[in-house]
């Protein structure tokens, strides 16, 4: 059998075998985005952030990503302070009677799960010019159940996929799928379809341009009735695609060749509709983010507790000697947010035969560990030049000369030569 005859046999067990929706597992109408690894879960930030801040949204919304190695416990955190729900697509029952390796198969498969009734999928690097919780309302989603948006060019008639699909060659409207307008209750066969086509991307991504058009096919292969917006996108040089609504005002802005950068310039469209609020949530996020996916080692009782009491205490104030004190701030999950340097991008605590020791880290491994000490201090050394040493103390000191005031830290009771002697801050 050729492999063209082995997937159209696939295809057809498929269409035989679609079941009706589970409508009790969904309900309600939200917001689903997939956003695994450091660069999408920046632009997913920023979108979400935008919606919350700055449109208003209320809306609920899920991001989906490929498990710990696209998305650390601090990053989850960040998103469920926006009121979102994070769920890590390899622990979904579901998942493991699927071949999904990358974010483009993933879509079909968050659309299909997610706990919503009514779904708007929306690409990470999506920003809407307005709140998008009308969409629900929208007459032409109530008649049709989907409403798909086009995009600039058009499935051809000499394209495989037609043949592939066993549908009459034609040429059709594309569709871009940063953005797509689900009820679930109504086209969970065509969503069953749409997942099929992506499981098998090395075939059909093959003829497509990845996902996009595999949600068209499979609302033709199913019969299902669904509305086109009838205004294509505008473009600016490749850098962005203006979607519009039915009466041809902007709705969705989808920086296809233009997304947003964790570190450096940003792109600045001159068509682009919130460029400060987009800003605005990257300083947010860059204070609260070293930008890494960093999961942390498992850690003992003990160290642990450690860990709780230094983010309690907001941090430490830093010192080698010579240089002047910095004050690092201890997120939960092991960031640091103000004073993190290339070599104090991370932390955790661990124990070693009984005794707690701080690691701070850079982007590649331990760059100082320092013991703990009596009365909230920690005493170590640089891992990179052992001659440097360095002192930690819980909270925020303050500057130089509020030190110099207090007195209280002009004597430090250290190990060595360090007992007694003032240090030169």
């Amino acid at each position: 059998m050729t492999e063209d005859a082995r997937f159209a046999r696939e295809l057809a067990e498929c269409l035989s075998s679609l079941a009706p929706c589970p409508k009790s597992s969904f309900s309600g109408f939200g917001i689903v985005i997939c956003a695994g690894g450091a660069a999408y879960f920046t632009n997913a930030y920023v979108l979400i952030h935008v919606l919350r801040h700055h449109l208003g949204c209320t809306l609920p919304i899920e991001v989906w990503h490929l498990g710990k190695r696209e998305m650390s416990r601090r990053m989850s955190v960040l998103l469920e302070e926006l009121d979102v729900r994070v769920v890590d697509a390899t622990d979904e029952p579901t998942a493991h009677q699927t071949d999904i390796v990358d974010g483009w198969q993933l879509k079909s498969f968050a659309l299909m799960w997610c706990r919503f009734e009514k779904a708007l999928l929306l690409d990470a690097d999506q920003i809407p010019t307005r709140d998008p919780a009308a969409l629900a309302c929208w007459p032409e989603f109530e008649r049709a159940g989907a409403v798909l948006w086009p995009d600039a060019v058009d499935l051809l008639p000499e394209n495989p996929v037609w043949a592939a699909c066993g549908l009459a060659p034609r040429r059709m409207t594309s569709v871009e799928s940063g953005q797509l307008l689900i009820d679930k209750s109504r086209k969970w066969g065509a969503l069953g379809v749409a997942r099929h086509l992506n499981e098998r991307a090395h075939y059909y991504y093959n003829m497509l341009y990845g996902d996009k058009d595999t949600f068209l096919l499979a609302m033709l292969l199913t019969d299902s009735a669904f509305e086109l917006v009838p205004h294509r996108p505008a473009t600016d040089r490749g850098m962005c695609l203006y979607q519009h609504d039915f009466h041809g005002a902007p709705l969705f802005q989808h920086r296809t060749g233009a997304k947003w950068r964790y570190a450096g310039e940003q792109d600045d469209l001159p068509g682009f509709v919130g460029m400060d609020a987009c800003l605005d949530a990257l300083n947010t996020l860059r204070r609260k983010w070293n930008g890494l996916i960093v999961d942390a080692p498992s850690r003992s009782d003990a160290a642990q507790r450690a860990e709780e009491r230094l983010v309690s205490a907001g941090g430490v104030t830093f010192l080698v000697p010579g240089e002047a004190p910095i004050q690092l701030e201890f997120f939960a999950e092991g960031d640091i947010g103000a004073g993190r340097s290339a070599d104090r991008m991370n932390w955790r605590c661990e124990e070693e035969r009984g005794e707690i020791s701080l690691l701070i880290s850079d982007a590649f491994g331990p760059t100082w560990r320092l013991a703990e000490q009596a009365g909230g201090r920690w005493y170590g050394r640089s891992v990179v030049h052992p001659r440097i040493e360095a002192f930690a103390a819980t909270g925020f000191i303050g500057s130089k000369a509020t030190l110099e005031a207090g007195g209280a830290w002009r004597k430090w009771p250290m190990p060595g030569r360090y007992d007694s002697q003032v240090l030169d801050l």
